[in-house]
C-alpha cells in the first residue's frame, strides 16, 4: 500500500448529557498518487491480499497509544473475522495493551454478528480470552444481514451499534423508527448499551434521545478527525454542532 495509513477518530457522544464518552478509531489511507482512498475500497483489498492482520495491528497499536492519554471512557476499534481467527490475536492484543499501558476496560472491539455466531473456532477462543481481561465487545451495524432481535439475549457483547440505514430512514414511512425503538428496548432489557450510527440531522438526534439511545455518532456531531483535531474538540477549541 503506497502512501500512508493514518488513524482518525470519530467521537461518540452520550445522548443525555452530550458528553464525548469515547471515540471510534478508523483507518484512513492517503495514497501517494490517488490521494485519500475510501476504506470500503482498501479494507477488502487488505483482506484479499493477506495484509489485514498487518493493517489491523497498526490501527490497534496507534489507537491504544493515542487513547491512553485522552480523557475518554471508551476506545472502539473494528476487527474483522480474519483477524479474530488468527490464533495469536488475543496474545497480540494483550501485548499492545501492555505496551500502551492502557486499561483493557477502556477498549471496545466492534465485530459483526456473523462473527459472533460462528461455531467454536479460534475467533471464539480469542473473544473469550480478551473478555477474561475485561476487553469489551460490540455488535457493529446491527439490523443488517441476518441480525435478529431474538438473538440479542444470546450475544456475548456489551453494546449494540444500530446501523446508519435505520437512522437515515427516519420519516420515510418504512417503520425504521419502530425497529430502532424495538432494538433499544430489547437491548435495555438484556443489559446492553446502544449506539446509533449515522446521525446527520438535528431531528434524528432529538428522536434517538427520546427513544432512549445511550450514545450518538455521526457527521452532525463530528466527522472522523486526526488526533490533533480530536484534542481540540476535547478542549473545546473546535466548534461542534449542538445536539
Amino acid at each position: 500500500m503506497p502512501g500512508q495509513i493514518q488513524v482518525h477518530y470519530q467521537p461518540l457522544y452520550t445522548a443525555d448529557t452530550n458528553r464525548m464518552a469515547g471515540v471510534e478509531a478508523l483507518a484512513r489511507w492517503s495514497h501517494a498518487e490517488r490521494g485519500w482512498v475510501a476504506p470500503d475500497l482498501f479494507v477488502p483489498l487488505a483482506e484479499k491480499t493477506g495484509l489485514i492482520d498487518q493493517l489491523g495491528d497498526l490501527v490497534l497499536r496507534k489507537a491504544c497509544l493515542d487513547a491512553v492519554s485522552l480523557p475518554i471512557d471508551t476506545l472502539a476499534v473494528n476487527v474483522s473475522a480474519l483477524q479474530l481467527n488468527n490464533p495469536s490475536f488475543a496474545m497480540k492484543m494483550t501485548s499492545i495493551l501492555l505496551e500502551a499501558q492502557m486499561d483493557p476496560r477502556r477498549l471496545e472491539l466492534e465485530v459483526t454478528e456473523s462473527t459472533l455466531s460462528e461455531r467454536p473456532t479460534e475467533c471464539q477462543r480469542n473473544i473469550k480470552a480478551l473478555r477474561s481481561i475485561a476487553v469489551r465487545f460490540a455488535v457493529d451495524d446491527f439490523g443488517t444481514g441476518f441480525s435478529s432481535l431474538g438473538r440479542l439475549p444470546t450475544l456475548d457483547v456489551d453494546r449494540i451499534k444500530i446501523d446508519r440505514s435505520f437512522v437515515q430512514g427516519f420519516g420515510r414511512c418504512n417503520g425504521e423508527e419502530a425497529i430502532v425503538q424495538a432494538i433499544i428496548d430489547m437491548a435495555r432489557v438484556t443489559g446492553l448499551n446502544t449506539t446509533a450510527e449515522g446521525v446527520e440531522t438535528q431531528s434524528q438526534c432529538d428522536f434517538l434521545r427520546k427513544l432512549g439511545c445511550d450514545q450518538l455518532q455521526g457527521f452532525l456531531l463530528s466527522k472522523p478527525v486526526p488526533k490533533e483535531e480530536l484534542q481540540n474538540l476535547l478542549e473545546g477549541r473546535s466548534r461542534r454542532v449542538s445536539a
